[in-house]
């Protein structure tokens, strides 16, 4: 195996296929990638048993097809600080040769015939879907997945898929996103549901890829693969029952206020410098043109943040946990969100369209 690498391309590969590659296994061979050299392209592949990803680097120049397998994090290192445009890779004798100008590293490579196979798009996908849209619907979702929870179903995120319309939702019984998109040209093949893991999720929205291309998707019994660009990522899918979210959307909220996204996410980092473990709240009042937002934390002090508002409904006082209202302000990217609430004691809606709503429960406001 011998050939020359542009090494920006490939650094950018490394980064992606490192965040698969398993650190803290007692397994060696999942600490290491794949190095498959063929005529015109280099693929890339890690995998920790569950999520693989394989990417291809195309800015190679290949004198000796071959395969090598080496720890992903020490490449990963030594290319990322290589200062050179090109670099040369050479496999003799068990040992890869790095050399750049004025560098060499030989790294120790490892037995590539026990790598377990990275799976790969085969066949038609079922649908594909903007790379842009699919970025949008991931972030308004993981971020609610439950972590490490006993119910194995709400650690992913359900994927419904119709031949209209892809529709994520995530919870962590706390909190609830929703986010849904329409196809626009051809649509899925049929019906299917899965539920993919947080992390496969977040490691997809790290891959190098252009907002304007498309991801293809293609889901099995017990898999999912999304494929865009250069990049392929597989995942095993969670097996349970997610919950029926559906009913846990408030149908019936009469109280309704817009509000400024970064101006209200201001007043909350504000308000949450002064909660604790102990009081995890804040207290929004909403009175006729005015919002206020309070919180309190024993022996720290308190604080009462407000800010002028359009609403003319009932005075009302609610609290809620601020992180959970602070994460999904933060991936709220409009100007301003719906705020819909009822009584104290029920949950509150925060949509940014009609197809992106989040529900968050309240907390005891003797605690807030």
């Amino acid at each position: 195996m011998k050939l020359r690498f542009n090494r920006e391309e490939l650094a950018e590969a490394l980064g992606a296929v490192c965040g698969v590659a398993s650190s803290r296994t007692p397994k060696e061979i999942l600490k290491c990638v794949h190095v498959e050299v063929r005529s015109d392209v280099v693929l890339l592949s890690a995998t920790d048993n569950e999520i693989g990803l394989r990417c291809a680097v195309t800015q190679v120049e290949v004198d000796e097809p071959g395969e090598t397998l080496v720890t992903a994090d020490t490449l990963s290192k030594i290319v990322r600080e290589c200062p050179d445009e090109i670099l040369m890779f050479e496999v003799k004798d068990n040992v890869l040769n790095i050399r750049g100008v004025g560098s060499h590293f030989k790294i120790n490579t490892h037995t590539s015939t026990d790598f377990p196979t990275v799976p790969d798009l085969e066949g038609d996908p079922d649908f594909m879907i903007p790379n842009e849209a699919l970025a949008g619907l991931i972030d308004w979702t993981v971020f609610a997945c439950a972590k490490e929870s006993t119910r194995y179903a709400i650690n992913g995120v359900l994927w419904e898929v119709t031949p209209k319309q892809l529709t994520m939702a995530a919870t962590d019984g706390r909190r609830l996103s929703v986010g849904k998109m329409k196809f626009k040209e051809g649509g899925a093949k049929g019906d299917s549901q899965a539920i993919v893991p947080g992390k496969a999720l977040q490691l997809f929205a790290r891959l190098p890829g252009d907002a304007n291309s498309s991801v293809a998707v293609q889901i099995a019994s017990n898999r999912i693969i999304l494929k865009v660009g250069r990049s392929t990522l597989s995942s095993n899918l969670i097996e349970g029952h997610f919950p029926k979210y559906q009913d846990v959307v408030p149908q019936d909220c009469d109280r309704v206020v817009e509000l400024k996204t970064s101006e209200f996410q201001g007043k909350l980092r504000q308000a949450a410098l002064l909660t604790n473990e102990e009081s995890k709240g804040v207290r929004l009042s909403f009175a006729k043109g005015e919002l206020t937002i309070a919180s309190r934390a024993p022996e720290q002090g308190e604080a009462t943040i407000s800010l002028p508002i359009e609403y003319a409904g009932e005075t009302t006082e609610i609290g809620f946990n601020p992180v959970f209202l602070m994460d999904v302000l933060r991936v709220a990217d409009t100007d301003k969100i719906t705020f819909a609430f009822k009584e104290a004691n029920r949950p509150g809606l925060i949509k940014k369209s009609e197809d992106f709503l989040h529900v968050v429960m309240p907390v005891n406001l003797t605690s807030a």
